[in-house]
């Protein structure tokens, strides 16, 4: 059966599925009538976060919300197994209103299919722990795709990308869009802005980037990285154990991205009990926080 509509038409879903058959509701639809799965990208919403043209693939998030992983399981195991089963991929944007546009026919990469991305559970505080879902790469049978966002591809190595210098640390880029900050947020972002103006003052290149890591599509924040003295600098936006943890692993593990290795510095909002500022030491880690108008630094031994 010839597909009945070609790229760049728009129709309203209830006729399209009349057309080809399947469900009128979820982001990947398989017909039980044709041999069509019919998939839907719905910008700026947090079902297709991370959907987007990379330049070569589709990126399309896999289906399914809640709080657990997401399971390779329905809708998703039929993208992923659909030329098991004989199936052609048919990919659809609706932006507002009751049509969607029709971006043509699309097939999984079959040496790539698919990467896991952590997000943050929706309406869940940053400290609760993410979930894993899938962003399938599909790669176009008809033509590349127009008027939708734009996406950064899978490299076999990882990525450093400056941010926008005039972009608030809180929230971070992997964070729940729109979602509001909390307390400890709103500090962590004070003291950045603060520490970093302390260091510009001193004649200091600083800026703030993002790291794609390797063969995934997981993007690592980093709240400030010195040029100048080569230092790495994530912030805890209180002294308490949980969170100043939280900002220690992140050091730990993201200064094996930068070359040379950096040092690198905890900044917290006061003086940190004995026993983390001791660990810190012992890591090779500085603990640095704001006094009267400059900053006192806890060096390692």
């Amino acid at each position: 059966m010839t597909f009945p509509i070609t790229p760049g038409t728009t129709i309203s879903r209830p006729e399209l599925h009349r057309l080809v058959g399947g469900r009128l509701q979820g982001r990947i639809s398989s017909s039980a009538t044709t041999s069509n799965i019919c998939l839907f990208t719905t910008p700026g919403t947090p079902p297709s976060r991370f959907d987007g043209w990379s330049g070569q693939h589709f990126h399309f998030q896999g289906e399914g919300q809640g709080e657990e992983d997401q399971p390779l399981t329905q809708g998703n195991r039929a993208l992923a197994e659909h030329v098991l089963s004989g199936r052609t991929l048919r990919l659809f944007s609706s932006t507002t209103g009751p049509t969607t546009r029709y971006l043509g026919a699309y097939r999984l990469d079959p040496d790539i299919p698919y990467a896991r991305v952590e997000v943050p559970i929706h309406g869940r505080p940053p400290t609760y722990p993410t979930r894993q879902i899938f962003v399938f790469r599909l790669l176009p049978l008809d033509q590349a795709p127009t008027s939708v966002p734009a996406v950064e591809p899978l490299t076999d190595v990882s990525v450093v990308r400056d941010r926008d210098p005039y972009a608030c640390f809180r929230p971070r880029p992997t964070d729940e869009p729109g979602r509001k900050l909390t307390a400890i947020e709103k500090e962590a972002d004070r003291l950045l802005v603060e520490y970093r103006s302390h260091l510009r003052a001193q004649g200091h290149d600083v800026a703030s980037c993002t790291i794609t890591v390797a063969n995934t599509l997981t993007v690592l924040p980093v709240d400030l990285i010195d040029r100048t003295s080569n230092e790495l600098i994530a912030c805890s936006g209180s002294v308490t154990r949980h969170h100043i943890l939280k900002a220690f692993g992140e050091l730990i593990d993201i200064r094996r991205f930068f070359i040379p290795t950096p040092n690198c510095t905890l900044l917290v909002p006061g003086p940190p009990h004995e026993h983390l500022t001791e660990l810190c030491t012992m890591k090779g880690i500085t603990v640095a926080w704001p006094v009267s108008s400059t900053f006192h630094r806890t060096e390692p031994a």
